[in-house]
């Protein structure tokens, strides 16, 4: 099965709970009702982003505890297999099953997304991708688990691969229909969850400043940026290199004005080191693209290791932006 999208975490909705904006002068009775409307108007505001949040973060919940890891599985079962439309020869001597789908992932998204496709805002294209995933999701997690027990089990040995040639299809055909489910998903989920944080981040900055979680949701914003420009080899070094210095200067910003508030700083701490290790690993990615810097062979080797791939790289940038995600998911 191939990967056509990158392994991300995606970063969860800032869940807003704004009062209106204060330091206005109070009411009088000849504009009270103009007053008593505006805060109508900016409580229902409230509510709707509220709505969204509670939406966006039920799916991102979903999304980042099982995806990875079921394309990893894919991966490992795959990787064994010479030839993925004919299956297992039974002249193996390597052979991995693929892990399981157990009742802890179809419990993090059953409940979650049924309930977050019936809530408003009614959202049609993320709505379908999610059912669509979660359809998937539960379609390959039997045969997944049928497969694991034949190879965990040394099953194999006794019948020559024959159940394993069997199930081979069906297997390849639920891992083609989450992949296919999974991307669609994917691309709904961060068109929807970042236009959502980006007006989330100008309504928090109007209505308390440059806050803590305004900072948070800031660099989290740039950081997907760059992720997304720097997946590839073939990206514009020069605006890559704008978007890092934007990176740089909100995260200084940041470090200067909120680092050493309490409550909080030491899980602000933990996220501020993910920080300087991701504008780091840019500048690490940046330098080995603009100056076309080769992989050695064992760097070659190690490429399609998450935590393993060489510095400069696509994997490795990865590998930290989600280390920033899971730390700012905690904050």
């Amino acid at each position: 099965m191939s990967r056509t999208l990158s392994i991300a975490a995606l970063a969860a909705s800032l869940s807003l709970l704004l009062a209106a904006c204060g330091g206005k002068a109070p009411a009088t009775a000849g504009d009270a009702e103009g007053a008593a409307k505006a805060a109508a108007t900016d409580a229902s505001a409230t509510d709707a982003q509220q709505q969204l949040a509670a939406k966006l973060n039920a799916y991102i919940g979903c999304f980042n505890t099982v995806d990875s890891d079921v394309h990893r599985s894919a991966k490992a079962y795959t990787g064994w297999i010479k030839d993925l439309q004919a299956g297992p020869t039974g002249r193996e001597t390597r052979v991995y099953g693929p892990s399981e789908i157990d009742s802890y992932d179809i419990k993090q998204c059953d409940g979650p997304i049924t309930e977050a496709m019936a809530a408003k805002p009614a959202l049609s294209g993320l709505d379908a991708a999610a059912g669509r995933y979660l359809q998937a999701l539960k379609a390959l997690a039997p045969i997944s688990h049928d497969v694991h027990d034949y190879y965990d089990r040394l099953d194999y040995e006794d019948d020559q691969f024959a159940k394993g040639k069997q199930l081979h299809a069906p297997l390849m055909a639920a891992f083609k229909d989450f992949a296919s489910a999974s991307e669609a998903f994917n691309i709904e989920l961060e068109r929807q969850n970042d236009a959502a944080q980006r007006e989330q981040l100008k309504v928090l900055e109007q209505a308390e400043g440059r806050t803590r979680e305004y900072y948070r949701l800031a660099m989290m914003l740039e950081a997907k940026a760059i992720m997304d420009m720097m997946g590839e080899d073939d990206f514009d070094v020069a605006r890559a290199r704008e978007r890092l210095d934007v990176f740089n200067r909100i995260s200084d910003e940041a470090h200067a004005k909120v680092a050493d508030q309490e409550p909080g700083k030491l899980d602000w701490n933990s996220f501020e080191r993910e920080a300087e290790n991701f504008r780091r690993e840019g500048k690490e990615r940046l330098q080995r693209v603009s100056g076309k810097v080769p992989y050695t062979d064992f760097e070659q080797r190690m490429l399609a290791s998450p935590s393993m791939a060489p510095s400069g790289s696509a994997g490795r940038l990865l590998h930290i932006y989600n280390a920033l995600v899971f730390q700012s998911n905690r904050q």
